[in-house]
């Protein structure tokens, strides 16, 4: 992207903050809601643009320690099938950690509210 361009999150918030301060308190009954839902839809997508990137290398990087080879998203199809067959299971060496950091990180995009 050009340098003379302003980051797409700056972009996303600039509209997110717009539509708090002037839309929503304005706003009633459906519209009200149908603005706050795009508002918290605007939020969740500035998290992933600022976030999205070095999350998805974290995870990664814990993907390699259980299965080799391809694109994070087929590692992670391929983790997700060694579960389902029984070749990894809670016992397996930091599958846990890894499955609750997972969880963690995309809370943290998600709803940064419920991580705790």
């Amino acid at each position: 992207m050009p340098s003379s361009l302003p980051p797409a999150a700056d972009l996303v918030a600039i509209v997110r903050e717009f539509m708090e301060r002037d839309i929503l308190p304005g706003a009633k009954d459906a519209m009200w809601f149908n603005v706050k839902v795009a508002t918290n839809l605007l939020a969740t997508v500035e998290r992933e643009l600022r976030q999205g990137a070095q999350l998805d290398a974290a995870e990664d990087v814990r993907l390699r320690q259980f299965v080799d080879g391809g694109s994070r998203e087929e590692r992670v199809a391929a983790l997700s099938e060694a579960i389902r067959t029984g070749r990894l299971d809670w016992q397996s060496e930091g599958l846990a950690e890894h499955l609750r950091q997972t969880c963690a990180e995309a809370l943290a995009v998600n709803n940064p509210k419920w991580v705790g």
